[in-house]
Formats: C-alpha cells, sequence, structure tokens
C-alpha cells in the first residue's frame, strides 16, 4: 500500500511540473513581473508571442531544422539556454529544461534579454509572422 501511495505522489508532482495558463492568467502574470511596456513593447505583443509560440503550455518543446525550442516564449537551446546535448551560446545562463516547468520567472528573465538584444523582439520568429501589427488592447480587455 505505501508504494502505491508513493507513485501516486511521484505522479502527482510530475503532473504539477507544467501548466496551461489560460489568456487573462497570462496577461496578470506578465503584467506582475514587469512586462506591461518592457523594451517599448506592450501587453498585447508578449500575449500574442506567447499564444503563437506556445500556447501559454509552459511545458512546450519542439525540434525543428536542427534547433530544439523550449517554453513559453520558444527558446532556443543553441542561443538562450543549454541543454547538454547541443553546443550553446547560453546567453540567459540556465539549463533549458528550467523553462519547461510552472515557474515562469525565469522564462520572463531570458525573455527580457532577448527582447534588449541587438535584434529585440524580431529575433522571434513566430514575433515577426504573427505579431507584428499593432496589437490592439483587445487582445485582453476582458482580462482587465
Amino acid at each position: 500500500m505505501e508504494g502505491l501511495w508513493f507513485a501516486f505522489l511521484c505522479l502527482f508532482a510530475q503532473a504539477s511540473k507544467a501548466k496551461i495558463f489560460s489568456k487573462c492568467e497570462m496577461y496578470k502574470e506578465l503584467k506582475k513581473n514587469g512586462m506591461d511596456n518592457y523594451n517599448h513593447v506592450g501587453l498585447g505583443h508578449w500575449l500574442c508571442l506567447i499564444l503563437f509560440s506556445s500556447g501559454f503550455n509552459t511545458e512546450h518543446y519542439v525540434y525543428t531544422e536542427g534547433q530544439p525550442y523550449y517554453g513559453l516564449f520558444h527558446l532556443s537551446g543553441l542561443i538562450w539556454c543549454t541543454d547538454g546535448r547541443h553546443n550553446s551560446q547560453n546567453i540567459c545562463r540556465i539549463d533549458c529544461e528550467e523553462f519547461l516547468d510552472d515557474n515562469i520567472a525565469d522564462d520572463i528573465k531570458c525573455a527580457k534579454i532577448v527582447a534588449k538584444s541587438s535584434k529585440g523582439m524580431l529575433f522571434w520568429i513566430r514575433f515577426r509572422e504573427y505579431c507584428t501589427h499593432p496589437v490592439p488592447q483587445i487582445l485582453y480587455w476582458e482580462c482587465i
């Protein structure tokens, strides 16, 4: 019986490591973490980026054209973090696996570094593809 209880606890611990945020939950988290107008980028643009990058899923991971991408912000494992399997610049000085849990403070910290980089928001392919147009407040009006 104790073994069964332990297995249940392990499964529960695994299940709580990732989270899919609602749009309004993400809006509140971004606002709380100082992303509103961070580097002249409004919350609507950040929400757009995260929506098209990960669907608000902290466990988001894809491997595309030789590049691993991690977390809410679809951060490259070759540039922003290290996964131990690929050579990486690791500009954010973090293990990529840290972007796959429900603690998004480290994701946001790294996203701020990307936003301040030479390309800024245009570094993100999803941003260039979907979010460069004016994003009105209507994207999150029901969250205010």
